[in-house]
């Protein structure tokens, strides 16, 4: 099989592009949700209007974005990969750039939110299939030896879209008066997107389509219904990946970038060096990654993996004592230096999880395990972090939360390992491994199909 180098840039260019931007929409999203949308949109703080937020809020993760990533890894697998990966950068570029010219409640009245939360559930249609398309379509152009860094790039969306999105925020609101931002000036990030979106879609299209997916085309072994075969033949596979990417997703969405920059502002931390914490956090993931993606070439992804998440267990479960005893300064040094275990867990798994799955059934794998690794893990540690802290009066509610995931995660890696026979170097399926024949049929070996 031929590797290009030039397909192989294109296919990291485009999955970083991607990833960025959707994870841009869907960070500007929350922002404006504090900042904004409840002056414009929600005035009325009636039951109505408070459903109407957490629709908004949890109705895309808890609904629309498993539902985009079955419908998108149903495209990717039947119809190819790069027709996924342009339909997931349309749909939320486009969801988010109409955010910013939708009238206000004063305008239109009630309108206003019910086309707000439209949106926003269109945009976690759009995000649902984002990740695994970026991720699979770079893990098939990239050789054997190189794709855990290769498919590490794409890893890097979240943390670059959280800093595009802030700082896109703080920009226009530091030069503009508050009532100029509150009254028009929150809408020029959202319409920002929709400039993005041109770049990202010329990045996408320029890529071609994956080896794997055209050998399967070339020998007539796609999948029929490809999530329906995710479920009656991968079901350990799926679950492994759910799993794995739950401790992620709960570090990153309800711990890292939320819940521990919160309290370091309660312990006192000057306003001044929370901001550039929350600049400076991001920049560190994004130089961490690649560096952990290549260990993975070289070490293996479990094995990097498992390190990360051991590491990771240990800054929640030390997270509340230090928390009571240390200074800001302390504080802000521990984050920084778990944020290395964080990355070691984090880069690897693109890779982990695309090879979980043979290539006739890869992306729609990919996409249903990581939307279910994000109920488990992000949506409902956020739920937590905004709710049950009061409920129980505790501020330990979200890191015990956030450890029990991260250590079931860990739990699986390993499990994953004896069961592999140790923590190998490589985890991916040999070249001339069996490919599902299409149904009725016996199963044969498909050399020429890659895993």
């Amino acid at each position: 099989m031929h590797f290009s180098t030039r397909d192989v840039r294109r296919s990291i260019t485009a999955g970083l592009l991607g990833t960025t931007l959707v994870w841009y929409d869907f960070f500007l999203y929350v922002n404006a949700s504090v900042l904004v949308f409840k002056h414009q949109f929600f005035p009325y703080l009636s039951p109505f209007a408070a459903t109407l937020t957490g629709i908004g809020l949890y109705g895309a993760a808890l609904v629309a974005r498993p539902v985009g990533g079955a419908l998108f890894g149903h495209l990717g697998d039947r119809h190819g990969r790069r027709p996924a990966l342009v339909a997931t950068l349309l749909l939320t570029g486009s969801s988010t750039g109409l955010i910013g010219l939708l009238p206000s409640y004063g305008q239109i009245g009630l309108a206003a939110p019910l086309l707000l939360v439209a949106l926003r559930l269109l945009q976690g249609l759009g995000l649902g299939g984002a990740w695994g398309a970026a991720t699979v379509v770079a893990y098939e152009c990239a050789q054997p030896e190189r794709r855990g860094l290769v498919a590490s790039w794409a890893q890097i969306g979240a943390p670059a879209g959280n800093l595009l999105a802030f700082g896109t925020v703080a920009a226009v609101s530091s030069l503009l008066t508050p009532t100029q931002f509150m009254t028009w000036g929150w809408r020029l990030p959202f319409l920002l997107s929709a400039l993005l979106v041109v770049v990202g879609l010329w990045a996408r299209t320029r890529i071609e389509e994956t080896p794997a997916f055209r050998s399967l085309a070339g020998a007539e072994a796609r999948s029929g219904r490809p999530i329906t075969e995710v479920f009656t033949r991968h079901r350990g596979s799926l679950l492994v990946a759910a799993a794995v990417t739950a401790g992620a997703d709960v570090v990153l969405f309800g711990f890292s970038f939320g819940y521990v920059l919160t309290l370091l502002r309660v312990t006192g931390l000057p306003l001044e060096a929370l901001v550039a914490l929350s600049f400076v956090a991001p920049l560190v993931l994004i130089a961490l990654i690649p560096v952990f993606g290549a260990l993975s070439d070289r070490w293996g992804r479990q094995r990097v993996c498992l390190g990360g998440t051991l590491a990771t267990v240990l800054w929640a479960a030390m997270f509340v004592p230090l928390f009571r005893v240390a200074s800001p300064p302390v504080l802000v040094v521990a984050y920084l230096l778990s944020l290395a275990g964080f990355a070691a867990m984090y880069a690897p798994q693109s890779a982990l999880v695309a090879e979980l799955f043979p290539s006739r059934v890869r992306l729609s794998g990919s996409t249903v395990g990581y939307q279910l690794g994000g109920l488990l893990g992000g949506t409902l540690a956020t739920f937590l972090t905004a709710r049950a802290a009061d409920w129980l009066k505790s501020p330990a509610v979200t890191p015990l939360y956030v450890l029990a995931v991260v250590a079931l995660s860990g739990a699986v890696l390993l499990a994953r390992a004896r069961q592999d026979g140790g923590l190998t170097s490589r985890t991916e399926p040999p070249s001339g491994s069996e490919v599902p024949a299409p149904s009725g049929s016996p199963m044969v070996p498909a050399p020429g199909v890659p895993g």
